[in-house]
C-alpha cells in the first residue's frame, strides 16, 4: 500500500507546484496576447493555446538544461520559456492558418 500511496503523493506534488502553475499562466497569457493580436476564432485560439503551452514547456526545458539563469523566477524559466510559447504560436499559425479548410 505504501508504494501506491508514494505514487499518489508525487503526483499530488507535480499538480500543486506552484512553479508549474505559473508556467502554466505566462503560456496561456503569452497565447491570449498572441491571439489577441492575430486573431482567427475559438478553434485557433484552442491551438494557440496548446501551441504556447507546448513552446513554453519546451523552452523551460531547454533553459533547464542550458543552465540558464537570466529573468528565472523560482524554478520557472520565464525569458526562455516565453521564447519558446512565440516561436511555437508562429510555427503553429503557419501550419494552421485561420479560414483556411483542407479538403
Amino acid at each position: 500500500m505504501s508504494g501506491a500511496m508514494a505514487w499518489f503523493d508525487a503526483l499530488l506534488d507535480l499538480v500543486l507546484s506552484p512553479a508549474l502553475w505559473l508556467g502554466v499562466t505566462i503560456a496561456a497569457a503569452c497565447s491570449v496576447v498572441f491571439y489577441g493580436w492575430r486573431g482567427g476564432g475559438l478553434r485557433q485560439l484552442g491551438r494557440d493555446l496548446v501551441a504556447g503551452l507546448v513552446g513554453f514547456g519546451l523552452g523551460q526545458l531547454a533553459g533547464t538544461w542550458l543552465g540558464f539563469d537570466w529573468l528565472r523566477v523560482g524554478q520557472v524559466q520565464v525569458l526562455l520559456g516565453a521564447g519558446g510559447a512565440l516561436v511555437a504560436l508562429l510555427v503553429g499559425r503557419s501550419i494552421w492558418r485561420p479560414g483556411s479548410r483542407r479538403r
